[in-house]
């Protein structure tokens, strides 16, 4: 044996187990031929496969028929597998169970949450439920490991054993096809018709499973104590109010409101450390290396690059722990619940509401996560959407924008660049809805079939689970964004420090600056940067940007941006770094930037109104754009998306620039 998978339910706690067992000794990647994450990692030698979760076999979303064809070809590759169950929906879980014990896999069932089976005053006689099920039993609580020794015993001693069948015969349905490996193919391409026939004996299947572990768990194997279960009360009181059609939707706006607060307020000292450490650094480098060429590259080129990164890890570190906070909760998931309804009236049902809120993070996950919603056009608008929901790459542009418009004032108790941070996440859910509507009224989508979603209790936050997915978010944020930005500092800064003219051309231009505006101090080196190859490239789209109050500079910063948004920030700090002996941090540098020909602020109130809204609306991510057209099928849909925000972005940063002006 040299590998397993992990089975599961959502909400068993599944990632939580394959965190313990693997440590940071895993990887994430696609599945072969789809877009669906793969996260696998290693136990020593043995490699083990964390599965997106499934209800049955018999479900039909993408990433279910991902698991479950992974499941059923386990059969031909001898592979065992480890079933995780919730303690709280124990007999629900083992219908899950018993559709992969009827595949005769060898199998260990963990289950999960025993903590809370023991505050309920509930308990299960494990050794009876071995012998009924035929294969081991583990309990386990993944707060705070307890059990995990147990379970990584069995697994290294191949401690796997075949279960029991349960219902064996209405496998006839589709045991050919098993054996053939035509369902796989059937799940994976989504070519199978379910006939009415089909869905009956489906039904009945079900109602044998179930009845089927109500006898197994007869007998004193698992004594529920329902009066006495305080966790389940607790749950019940808080769904009435966080649950609630109004009262509800205000509470969620009221904590996002706090979390972005949080995201300016814990993270403002740590942001000015690092920023320091880069200016000092900066100097340090000057002063200590002798080659000029090689001391600008370092100095001008790619600490300014890596500093445009490294600031904003305090930002995206605390968001992402304060959205791991109320996932594991078990609050978003309520968020499905009470948006169905409101999401009904822009063709969208409360199945849309992870991958868009997903968004928040990134539009490229979110866009696979789509493939959990079962009606094409509702999946089709909300692909098309997407992107406009604030990602955490656009927090970077947010915080220095803002941070150069805005004071660091509070209204009463509430800080000004936090409200102005919520508006433009509120202005980005808003736009969202309004071309998530557009997109699907043709169809006049109404979520007609019965939607429903497992709730899991509120539970204090497991935080080993979400310091570990703050530190792995953070760090792909850093290890993705750092490669892209690293490169483009080193060309940005050898086109910025070479230019086809002249000293004396230089010279001559200096002085036309001087006698333009004597209220502005140029130097030479400005002169140099405007007309390097960088400076040229910048002009060449000057006057497409210039009546939204953008010069050159910018310029090519939009351009450089597209590779993803948030090499903003680092070309800015590279451009303005360039041939600069002043080592202040790049916020001080856009505040203190002029327009050399009228000596006037060059990030005024209308500039930096019309950026933010500019990053509002454009789709500046290549990555997205191509993730978009792997889960379409083709390039139209994307080159479409782009060409309507781009044109959406345009219209409102020039508008917002030619009144405030």
């Amino acid at each position: 044996m040299n590998k397993i998978a992990l089975v599961g339910k959502p909400n068993s706690g599944k990632s939580s187990l394959f965190n313990l067992l693997t440590g940071l000794n895993q990887k994430v990647g696609n599945y072969s031929g789809v877009t669906v994450e793969k996260k696998s990692g290693y136990l020593n030698k043995i490699e083990i496969t964390d599965l997106p979760g499934l209800n049955s076999l018999w479900a039909d979303t993408v990433e279910e028929q991902i698991s479950q064809s992974y499941i059923l070809n386990l059969i031909h590759d001898e592979t065992p597998a480890v079933l995780v169950c919730n303690a709280n929906h124990l007999r629900d879980n083992l219908v899950l169970f018993s559709e992969v014990a009827d595949l005769q896999i060898p199998m260990i069932l963990v289950i999960n949450f025993m903590d809370e089976l023991k505050n309920s005053n509930s308990s299960i006689d494990i050794k009876a439920l071995e012998a009924r099920l035929g294969c081991p039993v583990c309990l386990m609580n993944s707060k705070k490991g307890t059990g995990l020794d147990t379970i990584k015993q069995l697994i290294q001693s191949n401690g796997f054993k075949v279960p029991n069948s349960f219902c064996r015969s209405s496998y006839d349905v589709f045991s050919q096809d098993v054996l053939t490996n035509k369902y796989v193919s059937n799940l994976l391409t989504n070519e199978q018709e379910l006939t009415e026939d089909k869905l009956a004996m489906i039904e009945k299947d079900f109602a044998q499973r179930e009845m089927l572990v109500s006898k197994i768990l007869s007998g004193g194997i698992l004594i529920y104590d329902e009066i006495n279960d305080k966790l389940r009360k607790r749950t019940s009181q808080l769904d009435k109010i966080l649950l609630h059609p109004f009262w509800g939707i205000i509470i969620f706006l009221a904590i996002m409101f706090l979390v972005f607060q949080a995201v300016f307020s814990f993270s403002t000292y740590p942001m000015d450390w690092i920023d320091q450490l880069f200016a000092w650094l900066s100097g340090l480098v000057n002063d200590k290396i002798q080659s000029s060429w090689f001391s600008d590259l370092i100095s001008d080129g790619i600490l300014p690059g890596l500093a445009g990164v490294m600031i904003f890890i305090p930002q995206i570190a605390i968001l992402f722990f304060l959205l791991g906070i109320l996932e594991n909760t078990g609050y978003l998931s309520r968020i499905s619940n009470i948006s169905d309804a409101f999401l009904q009236s822009f063709g969208l049902s409360g199945k849309s509401v992870i991958p868009l809120m997903s968004s928040w993070a990134c539009a490229i996950p979110a866009i696979m996560s789509t493939r959990t919603i079962d009606d094409q056009r509702e999946r089709l608008s909300v692909i098309f959407a997407a992107p406009l929901m604030t990602c955490s790459a656009r927090l970077p542009v947010y915080t220095i924008l803002i941070a150069v418009l805005v004071p660091e004032e509070d209204i009463g108790v509430f800080g000004l660049r936090g409200l102005i941070l919520l508006m433009l996440y509120l202005l980005g859910l808003a736009s969202t809805l309004i071309i998530a509507y557009i997109v699907s009224r043709k169809s006049q989508y109404k979520s007609t079939g019965l939607w429903t979603l497992e709730m899991p209790n509120y539970r204090s936050p497991n935080w080993r689970n979400v310091f570990y997915n703050m530190y792995l978010k953070t760090r792909s944020f850093v290890v993705e964004a750092g490669k892209v930005i690293f490169t483009i500092s080193i060309v940005l800064w050898f086109l910025a420090t070479n230019s086809p003219k002249n000293e004396a051309f230089f010279q001559t231009k200096y002085q036309e600056y001087q006698q333009l505006s004597s209220n502005t101090d140029i130097s030479m080196d400005a002169v140099r940067l405007e007309y390097s190859y960088a400076g040229y490239l910048g002009k060449i789209v000057e006057p497409a940007i210039k009546p939204l109050g953008y010069d050159w500079k910018i310029g090519i910063a939009l351009i450089s941006s597209f590779a993803a948004r948030e090499v903003f920030v680092g070309t800015l700090s590279t451009i303005y770094s360039v041939g600069s002996e002043d080592e202040q941090p790049v916020i001080e540098r856009l505040k203190k930037e002029v327009n050399i020909k009228t000596g006037l602020p060059r990030y005024d109130t209308a500039t930096n109104v019309s950026l933010l809204l500019f990053y509002v609306f454009a789709l500046q991510c290549m990555s997205t754009l191509a993730v978009v057209r792997k889960e379409t099928g083709h390039w139209k849909f994307a080159f479409m998306q782009f060409f309507v925000f781009t044109l959406i972005a345009y219209v409102f940063a020039f508008a917002a620039y030619q009144i405030i002006k």
